[in-house]
């Protein structure tokens, strides 16, 4: 068979997959039962050749990305029916509903159970997110069949060990005009030798910078902030609603505020990851004539990627709208 039959062959395939698979619509409801039907291994091993091995590297952090949303709708939807409990309103519905409700009465607790002459405030110590450089690196390596020591991973934060290039904040080695070869407290824009607190940006080309910016967020661990509520000259007028809010913020809101700080690291990684995924759907005709017999299971797999876009943005945005409404609601600010 002719490579342009091959290629007609795989554009029909995917328009008739594309079409009998359309991305959900709506998101930001339920905590879902567990993402799409991405599957990196079910076309077997597609990883011999340059192509296949992005695309292999692609569709795992896909399929990560895709159970990782997941995970954080579920553990914010969990966060507020804890404090909807606390409250004594009604914890069903959708993740969604079920925060703003308990956004909703925990702001009219604070404001009925206290006569404030000055204010009550709700303190925190913000989440630190680390992610780990080495692990972004070894998936460029690995996705582009290079040295893990040649790889160009940056660090848009904390450098926890050693920055090498450009540091935007105080570097306590040596350089000057801006550049750095030791810790840098602000934005390292070189090489980190350790783990960033903050996001890490590859240089790669497109499938495997997504690849691991993905991965790398993905797998981020942030810790769980110390929540406080501080009076501060204020008069306690219904004991009751005061100590209902205060069991509510401390059964939901340190959890709410590090998965919130996590979603925001994995919606910036989206970005570049949903751009990639339209360039792969508009290209796969030529794909499924590179991969030979394997190509139309990989398109396939592209398209099961495609259809879990929508809602694995609905997932995380409403991780990060969350933490924002319940935060403001019990007037909670970062120290």
């Amino acid at each position: 068979m002719s490579k342009t039959c091959l290629r007609a062959i795989g554009v029909v395939f995917l328009v008739t997959l594309l079409a009998a698979c359309p991305p959900p619509r709506g998101g930001g409801g339920g905590a879902g039962g567990g993402g799409s039907a991405i599957a990196p291994d079910s076309c077997g091993n597609i990883s011999t050749g340059k192509v296949g091995r992005k695309l292999y590297s692609f569709l795992v952090a896909s399929a990560e990305l895709d159970k990782a949303s997941v995970e954080l709708e579920r553990s914010v939807g969990d966060a507020c029916r804890r404090m909807a409990r606390e409250l004594g309103v009604d914890d069903g519905g959708t993740t969604k509903e079920v925060c703003k409700r308990a956004a909703a009465e925990l702001e009219a607790n604070l404001e009925v159970s206290v006569s404030t002459e000055k204010q009550l405030v709700t303190r925190y110590t913000p989440p630190e997110c680390t992610s780990e450089v080495d692990f972004a690196a070894s998936i460029v390596a690995e996705c582009e069949a290079s040295i893990a020591a040649d790889v160009d991973v940056r660090c848009e934060g904390y450098c926890g060990g050693t920055c090498s290039g450009e540091c935007d904040g105080t570097c306590s080695g040596g350089g000057g005009g801006g550049a750095c070869d030791g810790q840098c407290e602000g934005t390292c824009r070189g090489s980190c030798s350790a783990d960033c607190r903050g996001y890490i940006d590859v240089d790669a080309s497109a499938e495997c910078t997504a690849s691991a910016e993905v991965r790398a967020t993905v797998n981020t661990t942030c810790t769980e902030p110390k929540v406080e509520v501080v009076e501060e000259d204020v008069t306690v007028v219904d004991d009751t609603k005061f100590q209902k809010a205060m069991a509510a913020i401390d059964a939901g809101m340190p959890t709410i505020l590090r998965v919130g700080a996590k979603a925001e690291l994995v919606a910036k990684a989206m970005v570049k990851w949903a751009e990639t995924l339209g360039s792969l759907i508009k290209a796969s005709g030529q794909l499924v004539e590179e991969l030979g017999e394997k190509g139309l299971c990989v398109a396939g797999q592209l398209t099961a990627a495609f259809a879990a876009v929508a809602q694995v943005e609905a997932r995380v945005s409403v991780s990060i709208e969350v933490s924002a409404e319940v935060s403001a609601s019990a007037g909670a600010q970062a120290q």
